[in-house]
């Protein structure tokens, strides 16, 4: 005979049967069970308070192996013992305890919008030093990396702070923010388009055509910039039409380390491979320039035949040189045979990467074919007349 309650005790005792009942499933196993109890103990710690936890824990001691007759022996087994060992009163009062403890902990920390937010407002502070401005942007780094966070940069605030920053300066923080703007942008046309229309683009331009700026703002900046210009349009129009054909030749000259030469030459490579717009627009008549085509050349052909440069700079450096033959067969021609002398020495740079990693089928490979190039770089120019 069951014992009269309350309407709260009545409404509790339903919630346990229930939960009993959906342990005695066709199968009856253990994990079933298992889960019955687990769900048992959520629901105990969001509705009992400490004379309720009393009294389910003693209708869980009395769970007996005719309340489960549909269930396997193991199972029953595992019931009895885990409601006598598990679900005492004051089991559960310290369980509840623990978890409100850590779900207030979770609660307090900050989102990561709004941290990301907290994050600006220390780059843009006047009060912040060089290290903490810094350290915030390497976090924003971190965050940009977040294609939903960073999409929701601009209405935090967050590019704004970023464009303020890489107008700054301080070398430290400009490249800094450089970087956390390339990991925001990055495959990030919405980013992209952004950073164009609040002028950071023009920003990033000056940055990288600067004789007097620093290489290690030029090398956080040509990557940012390299992003837009491959997959913005009107970056790469501006871009080319303001210079860039001049800035890449610059950018590729030996005084400039070589990890940002190999950025440029990249750049190049990838605009007259990818898209074909962009052949059209470094070639054309608004946006190339002879001089400056035929100073990007030659500073790619130098840089193939000097003895330090590494060998994925001249890699990168033939297939640029062959996407612009092929881009603009003509003038590229004519360009090479001023050349001639630096491919050939190029070739026999290729030769000696090749035999020092003979180890290394997978380079071995790309060398070989990178060597196949560049032999065709040197016999296009025999098609030219002499007087050329």
């Amino acid at each position: 005979m069951m014992m009269s309650t309350t309407s709260g005790e009545d409404d509790e005792a339903a919630a346990l049967d229930a939960l009993l009942a959906s342990s005695s499933g066709d199968d009856g196993s253990a994990s079933d069970v298992d889960a019955t109890l687990n769900a048992l103990f959520a629901w105990s710690i969001e509705n009992s308070d400490p004379e309720t936890l009393r009294a389910m824990a003693k209708r869980a001691e009395g769970i007996t192996m005719e309340a489960l007759e549909g269930a396997g022996a193991g199972t029953k087994m595992t019931i009895d013992a885990t409601a006598r060992s598990k679900y005492t009163h004051e089991d559960l009062l310290k369980k509840r305890k623990e978890i409100r403890e850590v779900l207030d902990a979770i609660a307090a920390q900050p989102s990561e919008a709004a941290m990301a937010k907290e994050l600006a407002e220390i780059v843009v502070s006047a009060e912040s030093s060089r290290e903490r401005k810094v350290d915030a942007l390497e976090a924003l780094y971190d965050a940009g990396s977040q294609i939903d966070l960073a999409n929701d940069f601009d209405k935090l605030g967050v590019l704004d702070a970023l464009l303020s920053a890489i107008g700054g300066v301080d070398d430290d923080v400009v490249s800094a923010a450089c970087r956390a703007l390339a990991s925001a942008a990055s495959n990030n046309v919405a980013v992209q388009s952004a950073v164009y229309d609040k002028g950071g683009f023009d920003t990033l331009m000056a940055l990288v055509s600067n004789a007097q700026m620093s290489v290690n703002v030029k090398h956080s900046a040509i990557m940012v910039l390299g992003m837009s210009v491959r997959t913005h349009e009107a970056s790469r129009v501006k871009f080319f039409t303001h210079g860039g054909v001049g800035t890449l030749r610059d950018l590729t000259s030996l005084d400039i380390p070589a990890k940002t030469r190999l950025r440029a030459l990249t750049l190049l490579a990838d605009v007259l491979t990818i898209d074909g717009a962009g052949k059209t627009l470094v070639f054309s008549s608004n946006g190339g320039d002879d001089e400056a085509m035929r100073g990007l050349i030659h500073a790619i052909a130098e840089n193939g035949a000097n003895a330090e440069t590494p060998a994925d700079v001249v890699s990168v450096g033939v297939d640029a040189l062959a996407a612009a033959l092929e881009a603009d067969s003509s003038s590229i021609r004519a360009h090479l045979r001023q050349d001639e002398h630096f491919i050939v020495k190029m070739i026999e740079r290729i030769d000696g990467f090749i035999a020092e990693a003979s180890n290394d089928d997978e380079w071995v490979a790309q060398l070989t074919a990178t060597r196949s190039t560049a032999t065709r770089l040197l016999l296009s120019r025999a098609s030219l007349p002499d007087e050329l």
